[in-house]
């Protein structure tokens, strides 16, 4: 008899503590929204706008010395896509080519998935964009995966890997 009203009781406190109060509990750690998350997706909004404005100079602050740029890439002479890697100085070097070849060009962030860890931010940024002459205009959506480093207080783009859909 003693046992079964020690078992009764020991289920008892397991019973009440499953049933405790779950707000008194620490949420998962990825259900806290970061506060840098928006500061973040400000520096992302304001990136398309200053490369949408072609403002070079003003877009190369958003990197860090010596940071790099990769995407795919088909030159109409090669049989094959390639991988291609520019640091930020040679992507710049090479707007006359891209971007600034054309009338229209421009990129907007359509949605961003940011993730914090300490002093490293990851953002995964579909985007749409839109290049050309108004007569012969080509429109088309993509996927940006930046890696962000802050240092001395300001976060800046590591390096930034791009695809188009």
């Amino acid at each position: 008899m003693k046992y079964l009203i020690h078992i009764s009781g020991l289920l008892f406190i397991i019973f009440f503590l499953g049933c405790q109060n779950k707000d008194s509990q620490s949420p998962p750690l990825d259900s806290n929204p970061h506060p840098e998350k928006e500061e973040l997706n400000g520096i992302l909004k304001d990136y398309y706008q200053t490369m949408s404005d072609r403002d070079w100079e003003a877009y190369r602050d958003f990197f860090w010395e010596k940071a790099t740029l990769t995407t795919t890439w088909q030159e109409a002479s090669d049989s094959v896509e390639k991988v291609l890697v520019s640091t930020i100085d040679e992507f710049i070097s090479k707007t006359p080519e891209g971007p600034d070849s054309q009338p229209i060009f421009e990129e907007k962030m359509i949605e961003s998935n940011v993730d914090i860890q300490s002093d490293l931010a990851s953002a995964w940024v579909k985007y749409e964009a839109k290049f050309g002459t108004q007569e012969n205009l080509m429109e088309w959506q993509g996927l940006d995966l930046f890696s962000f480093m802050k240092h001395k207080g300001e976060w800046k783009i590591v390096s930034l890997v791009f695809s188009a859909e």
